[in-house]
């Protein structure tokens, strides 16, 4: 029983993974390898200018030099990451327990809810900058009924909030779909006996479907934390990182590609922000890992 695979099967599994291993290690590997090389370099891609080993100064210009602007995009980030991780689960778990009930057309609200995680990123930013444009758009329109006005994406105080519910709405149908799948493994028997012993269903969901899809829960947690740290490219198209808009993801992009296009300091924001994603995504996976057996 200890051996299930043995011989020609162990080889027959170790060669269907090859493919996968070696696509993983060309575009998952090397090029992780290469960031960190490369932030140890003041490689620029600029040609005829040669790049050289710098060793940690790249490192010192972020946190020493331009401290303020890292602090800045560090908190930048943990708004938007923390924002969207608590929003889109609570969201996503409340229409999941929605669309698992039986009513006329359930088919098409999922199906509805889901289209957004279908779409691309420049498709979804163009068209809510469209919507929320300060000169024409449907969004002006309406505030112009009350006698008011936004400048929206280029408001200090409202592009970073605007920028969070578009990540949101763009990726809860994904997470939406985990928690369904996670809420139709629930036993239905558990549900009737709950409401026979006179549970509201409130109740029922809070004490006996929601500690059920804990698994559920780890997944949509840890992968809308993982994503939302990780973004640039949604608010590239939105904001292009101004208006405390300017989170790690972005700061690296435009410092590698823009401006200066200086790739070694770029490189250095990217290896930052890998290893705050590294440290964020494993204490939230030993926390839940923790509930999970807890409740199990």
């Amino acid at each position: 029983m200890n051996n299930v695979f043995a011989g020609r099967q162990k080889l027959v599994i170790y060669l269907t993974m090859i493919p996968g291993f070696v696509v993983f290690c060309l575009f998952g590997i090397v090029p992780s390898i290469s960031t960190l090389i490369i932030s140890f370099t003041n490689f620029t891609a600029i040609p005829g200018i040669p790049a050289s080993f710098v060793g940690v100064s790249n490192y010192i210009h972020i946190f020493v030099d331009n401290a303020q602007g890292v602090l800045q995009s560090l908190k930048d980030t943990l708004i938007f990451a923390a924002s969207v991780t608590v929003l889109q689960n609570a969201i996503a778990l409340w229409m999941a327990h929605v669309l698992t009930k039986k009513f006329p057309g359930v088919k098409f609200f999922r199906t509805l809810v889901f289209m957004p995680a279908v779409l691309g990123v420049t498709i979804i930013g163009l068209m809510w900058s469209l919507i929320f444009a300060p000169s024409g758009g449907p969004a002006a329109g309406i505030l112009s009924l009350f006698g008011t006005s936004s400048a929206f994406f280029g408001s200090s105080r409202f592009a970073l909030p605007l920028v969070i519910f578009v990540q949101i709405w763009a990726n809860l149908g994904f997470t939406t779909i985990v928690y369904i799948a996670g809420i139709n493994t629930v036993p239905v028997e558990l549900g009737e006996a709950a409401r026979i012993d006179g549970a509201s269903n409130w109740l029922n969901f809070w004490k006996v479907t929601f500690p059920m899809i804990a698994p559920s829960l780890t997944v949509g947690v840890i992968l809308a934390a993982a994503g939302s740290l990780r973004t640039y490219d949604l608010i590239y198209v939105l904001t292009d990182g101004v208006n405390n808009t300017n989170t790690l993801g972005m700061y690296m992009f435009n410092t590698a590609f823009q401006g200066s296009s200086n790739l070694g300091i770029g490189a250095g924001i990217g290896m930052i922000q890998f290893v705050l994603t590294i440290v964020v995504v494993l204490a939230l996976q030993k926390y839940l890992a923790r509930r999970e057996e807890a409740m199990s």
